[in-house]
């Protein structure tokens, strides 16, 4: 009887050990076998770009760039400032809300409609108040506006309200006023500096899909785009790459968490327009150039409208 007991432990025990030694050979025949296919399964970001035939047609930034978020509030112009806009030729200007410059050509200026970007900095950027401070970005067709955005620290801050110079233009391809906010003095967050690549950006595009086979990456620029407000009244701006692709078509990375920003730039616009108007509407020295404004900007808007719901 003791035997049969003896016989029976031995056997459980030579079970239990077979089946020990399988489970470890299974898991190592897997450990092999990611170890092999790993180096073919993650690709690089160059050899996946090659297999896609997406080809980069533009100059990488050569140096390391080290970048932080920076914070910025509302400028208001000043009574100097006012003054010195008031002087420039071929203006009737007035400032709506004390940050709100309207200024409206006496005789439009034409701009033709394959200008340059000198050409069209040419023709405009000296009847802005500081103009050294924006920079030409865009045509935008659906609004016939042309788009100057501000600079800090050299770089664009892409579609913020506060910053920006908006050309309006009449069917005739001239300009016939613009309007102008500006950002103050920057702080920049020292202690929170990162450096940013560029393909870090670029990779982020092909994670999600946002570039097909084909592709041609055109251009690389960094700038700032709004991060979030502060209940101060301050805005914080990341720093951020736009990738062109194709030419046409922009897409915002933020450089420090390289997250894709979702922009709408004709959506912006008639936000921005609707913003003027309401400014506009509190000026009580020129109710002509009220008038003007907004009846230029409410019959845009209609149109605009009206082929967004045909």
């Amino acid at each position: 009887m003791q035997w049969n007991q003896l016989k029976t432990l031995f056997i459980l025990c030579f079970l239990v050990l077979d089946v020990y030694l399988l489970i470890l050979f299974f898991n190592q025949q897997q450990e092999s076998e990611s170890t092999k296919t790993a180096p073919t399964a993650e690709l690089s970001i160059e050899e996946r770009m090659q297999e896609e035939k997406i080809e980069i047609k533009t100059d990488l930034p050569d140096e390391e760039i080290e970048e932080s978020y920076i914070t910025v509030k509302q400028k208001r112009f000043s009574e100097e400032e006012k003054e010195l806009l008031m002087k420039k030729e071929n203006l009737e200007s007035a400032v709506a809300a004390k940050d709100l410059i309207v200024s409206r050509y006496e005789d439009p200026v034409p701009i033709p409609k394959d200008a340059s970007k000198e050409t069209i900095n040419g023709l405009l950027k000296d009847t802005f108040l500081l103009p050294e401070n924006y920079e030409y970005w865009d045509w935008n067709e659906e609004m016939n506006v042309l788009v100057f955005f501000q600079k800090k620290s050299g770089r664009p801050i892409y579609y913020n309200h506060n910053g920006i110079i908006l050309v309006f233009l009449n069917d005739d391809n001239e300009a016939i006023f613009y309007t102008q906010t500006m950002l103050g003095d920057a702080v920049s967050s020292e202690n929170e500096q990162s450096e940013i690549k560029p393909m870090l950006a670029i990779q982020q595009l092909l994670n999600d899909n946002r570039l097909e086979s084909g592709d041609e990456i055109t251009g690389i620029n960094l700038g700032y785009y709004t991060f979030y407000p502060l209940p101060s009244g301050e805005q914080v701006f990341a720093p951020t790459w736009t990738i062109t692709v194709n030419e046409e078509k922009n897409f915002y990375v933020n450089a420090m968490e390289t997250l894709v920003i979702p922009s709408d730039e004709l959506g912006f616009l008639t936000e921005t327009a609707a913003d003027i108007m309401n400014k506009v509407q509190t000026l009580e020295e020129n109710t002509k150039l009220e008038t003007f404004v907004i009846n230029h900007l409410s019959e845009k808007l209609t149109t605009i409208n009206r082929s967004e719901t045909e």
